[in-house]
């Protein structure tokens, strides 16, 4: 879900939604400026045309009420496919070992089987929305034509010849408008999809008031009392009652079955959920101090190595605090 927003939706805001927002204001423009060339050349049109206008509002807001909610089920179920994809590729050797390989094909299918269902559903109604636009278009051309035979005498041939090519070139223009607005309108729900990003409960300040001193932690000491850690607010604990201690210089396994609480260990101790009970490194409370001093203090060996683009100094020491000479001793070390 996270990987969907920050691709496809960041990616229409920045490049689709611009460019289509202006080219829809520029043709809406064409279109008035069509019909009110021809209420001007042939004033009584202005009667039917008002009715028309009415149709069309009532069919694009039954349109859009409909393509909004089946553009949402089309966005949510993308996700699932972008993240069965994620998951598979990474742990493709396990899949192979286990020969899981129809398994995992079989639930990828299931996925994209229910995002193209959605797909073809935007699609249709999309075609559907395009008959009925024809058909409204087609009354007005009709309106038009025989407008100007019947006022053919009243008519000259300068009036006749401009009002006829506005109203053929808005053929292509007219359907083209309102295809353009919707797509506006289907894509400010990934606007509105980040915007719920932005909401969300922020983590704790990264500095405050009270800094630890520069050399801390100097010792390495860690007690824990009472802790409980969840990973969400209503998610069920999955650290519960932790009380221990880790004296200077000692080096401590942790082991369990897969979900035991090994990473969740590391994860309250980088509050990277605010876990209940108190922590204290080398005599201060983690609670205490801004995430950034805590942080940027502590570092963690993951069990899949990252390498970050740049030099191999840049990567062991990011912000350039040590020498060479002591990034050298820890490699041969």
């Amino acid at each position: 879900r996270i990987l969907n927003r920050f691709s496809k939706d960041i990616g229409h805001m920045d490049d689709l939604l611009p460019a289509s927002c202006q080219e829809f204001i520029q043709t809406f423009l064409q279109v008035i400026g069509v019909v009110v060339v021809v209420v001007v050349v042939i004033p009584w049109i202005a009667i039917p045309v008002i009715p028309l206008g009415i149709i069309f509002l009532i069919l694009r807001r039954y349109f859009l009420e409909t393509s909004r909610d089946v553009k949402r089920l089309e966005c949510s179920t993308r996700s699932p496919v972008f993240s069965h994809l994620a998951s598979s590729l990474q742990g493709l050797w396990t899949i192979r070992a286990y020969k899981a390989e129809q398994k995992f094909q079989e639930l990828f299918d299931s996925h994209q089987d229910l995002h193209s269902e959605a797909w073809f559903l935007l699609l249709t109604i999309t075609r559907w929305f395009s008959l009925r636009l024809d058909i409204i278009y087609f009354i007005f051309i009709c309106l038009v034509d025989f407008g100007s035979l019947l006022l053919v005498q009243t008519l000259n041939v300068g009036q006749l010849g401009l009002i006829l090519s506005y109203a053929l070139n808005v053929m292509v223009v007219f359907p083209w408008c309102i295809r353009l607005s919707v797509e506006v309108e289907n894509m400010m729900i990934s606007v509105e999809r980040v915007i719920e990003y932005t909401e969300l409960e922020q983590e704790a300040p990264w500095e405050l008031e009270f800094r630890p001193p520069p050399d801390w932690p100097n010792n390495g000491m860690i007690a824990l009392s009472d802790v409980n850690f969840k990973y969400s607010s209503d998610g069920p604990l999955v650290l519960k009652d932790l009380t221990t201690d880790i004296k200077p210089g000692e080096k401590v396994g942790i082991m369990g079955r897969t979900g035991a609480g090994k990473s969740s260990f590391i994860a309250a101790l980088f509050r990277l959920s605010e876990p209940e009970g108190r922590v204290w490194i080398d005599k201060i409370l983690t609670t205490e101090i801004g995430l950034h001093d805590l942080r940027k203090k502590m570092s963690i060996i993951p069990q899949d190595p990252i390498v970050f683009t740049g030099t191999m100094r840049k990567n062991l020491d990011p912000f350039n605090k040590h020498t060479d000479e002591e990034l050298w001793n820890v490699l041969e070390e």
